[in-house]
């Protein structure tokens, strides 16, 4: 967790760390030493390693510019080990660059974001947290010739206390804006996969404008309140019973049109690593927008 932000310069040093395998992305919490960073003054973060059972081939660096509290300019740079060479070719992954997974670490907010490639191959992007505190953020992406690389930051926002994970219970149906998601069950299989059936109604009625989002029929990102293991997997569609590849296969996984038609029955195919409580985000596209279903699920 988060240190008390002590002094003007932040510079944190995370430890190389990998969740068990399966369909997902795992990413464990490394130590971290730290301290502070006041409105303006850059702190530099190394990355770990988030792909558990493949082969880290980039090192990775965040230098966050913080602005206040609650906005910071990040600047993301990936160097090829060995050799220190500055990687500025990236292939395209579920329609961009990089994928930017913001979490509070009380797991109370999530943001999916996508920052901007520029021709000196730095990732730069201008964040807004809603709140002061302490946030996990996962890189993803595709150094050319790399293959997947992920990497983990943990970026402390103000001069404050880190919080504990809030899991409180859901029920099995929440609502989204003018959508009910309904989940088969609140209950992973530990080590093995679990698949768990999502229904999307809207008004009582089995939703019917649902579209594709970055490619996908929808997005689901689990963390582990223990660790803070990281998993993120796409939904098949219907009775379509082919198991989905994580974040860190996705490179057989067709993409769908951004004008497509997504059912809204979803399964989702994911190994939870370990026994534990686990915060779930169903981020899916209706009616031309964003929605974001909240779960907490356990796994015995």
């Amino acid at each position: 967790m988060l240190h008390r932000l002590l002094a003007v310069a932040l510079v944190a040093a995370v430890s190389t760390a990998c969740g068990s395998g399966g369909s997902g992305t795992s990413a464990q919490t490394g130590a971290a030493t730290q301290s502070s960073a006041s409105a303006g003054a850059p702190g530099t973060l190394a990355g770990a390693f988030a792909l558990p059972g493949k082969s880290q081939h980039v090192d990775a660096k965040l230098v966050a510019s913080f602005q206040g509290d609650q906005e910071a300019k990040l600047d993301l740079s990936e160097t090829q080990r060995p050799g220190g060479a500055l990687v500025t070719n990236y292939d395209t992954d579920m329609t961009k660059k990089l994928h930017m997974i913001v979490i509070s670490d009380d797991l109370t907010t999530f943001q999916h974001v996508h920052p901007t490639l520029g021709p000196d191959g730095h990732f730069t992007i201008d964040l807004k947290v809603p709140a002061a505190g302490g946030y996990h953020v996962y890189a993803d992406g595709v150094p050319h010739g790399d293959g997947q690389q992920v990497f983990r930051f943990d970026v402390p926002f103000g001069n404050t206390l880190s919080n504990a994970p809030n899991l409180t219970a859901t029920p099995a149906t929440v609502q989204a804006g003018p959508y009910t998601v309904k989940l088969s069950t609140l209950q992973l299989n530990s080590g093995e996969s679990t698949m768990l059936v999502a229904r999307l109604t809207k008004r009582g009625q089995p939703a019917q404008d649902l579209q594709p989002y970055l490619g996908g029929a929808a997005h689901a990102v689990f963390i582990n309140a223990k660790d803070y293991s990281y998993i993120h997997v796409h939904p098949t569609q219907g009775t379509d019973m082919v198991k989905m590849d994580a974040m860190n296969g996705m490179g057989g996984m067709k993409e769908l049109p951004d004008n497509g038609k997504v059912n809204p029955v979803l399964m989702l195919h994911v190994v939870a690593p370990e026994a534990g409580t686990y915060k779930l985000w169903l981020q899916f596209r209706g009616g031309g927008r964003l929605y974001v279903a909240p779960f907490v699920l356990t796994a015995p």
